[in-house]
C-alpha cells in the first residue's frame, strides 16, 4: 500500500510537471485530457489535491484596490461516491500578503448545476455576467475584503465537474482539496499542510465549508484548519426543497434534485422529470435564469410519481436525502462561526439550530448568531463581514469562545 501511495503521488507530480511545461514551452505538449484520465485512473488517498495543470487567468470582476495575481488550477479529488475526479479551483495572491501567508478557502454561492454557473467560469466572465446568471456580486466584495487584509485564497467548484448539487460528500472533499492544492502550488508560495487556513461559505456556499468541517477530521487530517465560518446553511435538503416549494426560489429544487441524480444515478431522480426541455434547462441555466424561466416553481408540476407522492417521499430518494444531512458526516475539530438570519425563508432556522445543539453535545467548539430582522438574502451583508472577522481572528491565532451553554445556544447579532 505505501509503495502503491508513492507511485500514485509521483504519477501525478510528473504529470502536472509535464503540462506545466508543455504550457509554458508549446512544445511535446501531451493532450490535457490524457493526462486528467491518467491522474485519476492512478489516483487513491495520497493523491488528493495534487494538481495536474495550471496556467495564470484574469479576474476582472473583484472590486479592490488591492493587487494580485491568479491562477486556475485543475486537481484531484473525490466525488460523492468517492471515485477520483478532478476539477477547477482559482487561487488568488496578494501582493502585499500578510506573513507568514494564511490561507482561505472560499466556497462561493453556486446554485446550480451547469459549469458556466461555477466560480471558474464566473469570476472570469466579469460583473455583468453575473449579474444576469449567477449569484457572485457579493461573493467578489467579499473577496476583495480579504485580499485587501493579504490573505492568499482558493475558490473552488466545489461540486465537481459534473455539478453534483446538493450531494455534500463532494462538496466537503472538494473543498478539502483545493486548500491541498493551493498548498501543493508553489507560485502560491504558502507553506504545505502547516499553513494557517480557514473555510468560508454563505447559502449554497455554506454547504461546502459546513461538510468540509465535519469531513476534514477524518479526511484531512493533516490540514492547519484554524476555523470554518458557514452562514444560512441548509442543513436538510428534504426540509428545504418544502420549504421553498412554490416560492420564488423553487427552482433551486429542482436543480438540487437533478444534482443529486448526478451524483446517485441508481436512484433515476431524472425519469421523474418527463419534460427533456425542462430537464435541459435546469441543466443549463444559472440561478438568476432559473428563477426568472420558471417562477414560482412547484416539484410537483414538473414530476410524474408513482401515486403522485412526493419525489421527496420516494423511499430510495428520502433514504439518499437523510444521509446527506449536515451533522451526518463527523465530529468538526476546529471551531465554527455559525450565522443564519431569523427569518429566513430559504434555509429554515430550526434545522440550524438543531445542529448547533447536536455539535454543542458532542463538544464542538461553536459560536452560534442569530441575525434578526432580515431573510436569506440580506441575512448575507448582515452577516459576512463580522464572520470574516471572526475567520481573521483564528487566522491570527487568538483563542474563540463558545454560544454552547448560553440560553438557546446562540447570540442575537
Amino acid at each position: 500500500m505505501r509503495c502503491r501511495r508513492l507511485c500514485s503521488a509521483r504519477v501525478l507530480v510528473a504529470a502536472a510537471s509535464a503540462v506545466m511545461i508543455a504550457a509554458s514551452t508549446g512544445i511535446g505538449a501531451a493532450p490535457l485530457s490524457r493526462i486528467v484520465d491518467a491522474a485519476v485512473a492512478q489516483a487513491d488517498s495520497a493523491g488528493m489535491g495534487a494538481i495536474v495543470e495550471a496556467h495564470p487567468v484574469a479576474i476582472p470582476s473583484i472590486p479592490t484596490g488591492a493587487a494580485f495575481s491568479a491562477w486556475q488550477v485543475r486537481y484531484v479529488s473525490q466525488n460523492t461516491k468517492g471515485d477520483p475526479i478532478t476539477t477547477l479551483a482559482t487561487v488568488l495572491r496578494p501582493v502585499n500578503r500578510v506573513e507568514p501567508p494564511v490561507l482561505l478557502a472560499y466556497d462561493a454561492i453556486i446554485d446550480a448545476i451547469a459549469p458556466q454557473c461555477f466560480p471558474s467560469a464566473q469570476m472570469q466572465a466579469g460583473l455583468g455576467a453575473q449579474a444576469t446568471t449567477g449569484v457572485m456580486e457579493m461573493d467578489m466584495i467579499y473577496l476583495g475584503r480579504v485580499l485587501e487584509r493579504g490573505w492568499t485564497v482558493v475558490v473552488p467548484d466545489y461540486l465537481g465537474p459534473d455539478g453534483e448539487f446538493a450531494a455534500g460528500y463532494v462538496e466537503g472533499r472538494t473543498t478539502l482539496d483545493a486548500i491541498r492544492a493551493a498548498e501543493n502550488f508553489a507560485p502560491a508560495g504558502l507553506s504545505g499542510a502547516a499553513t494557517p487556513a480557514a473555510i468560508f461559505g454563505y447559502s449554497g456556499g455554506a454547504r461546502g465549508s459546513e461538510f468540509a468541517a465535519e469531513l476534514a477530521a477524518d479526511y484531512a487530517p493533516e490540514l492547519n484548519l484554524r476555523g470554518v465560518a458557514a452562514g444560512g446553511v441548509t442543513v436538510d435538503i428534504a426540509n428545504d426543497a418544502r420549504a421553498i416549494d412554490g416560492s420564488f426560489s423553487g427552482p433551486l429544487a429542482a436543480a438540487a434534485a437533478l444534482g443529486i441524480d448526478r451524483a446517485y444515478p441508481e436512484l433515476g431522480i431524472a425519469s421523474y422529470f418527463p419534460d427533456p426541455g425542462f430537464r435541459a434547462n435546469v441543466g443549463n441555466l444559472c440561478l438568476l435564469q432559473l428563477e426568472s424561466s420558471y417562477p414560482m416553481l412547484r416539484l410537483s408540476d414538473h414530476t410524474v410519481t408513482p401515486g403522485g407522492v412526493s419525489l421527496l417521499d420516494i423511499p430510495a430518494i428520502a433514504a439518499v436525502l437523510s444521509s446527506l444531512r449536515a451533522g451526518g458526516y463527523g465530529t468538526p475539530s476546529m471551531p465554527l462561526y455559525l450565522y443564519h438570519a431569523m427569518n429566513d425563508e430559504t434555509a429554515p432556522i430550526g434545522d440550524t439550530d438543531g445542529l448547533v445543539g447536536d455539535y454543542c453535545g458532542r463538544g464542538v467548539n461553536v459560536t452560534y448568531v442569530k441575525h434578526p430582522g432580515v431573510e436569506h438574502l440580506t441575512g448575507n451583508p448582515a452577516g459576512s463581514p463580522a464572520a470574516l472577522d471572526w475567520i481573521g481572528q483564528r487566522l491570527a491565532g487568538t483563542p474563540t469562545g463558545s454560544t454552547c451553554g448560553l440560553p438557546g445556544q446562540s447570540l442575537v447579532g
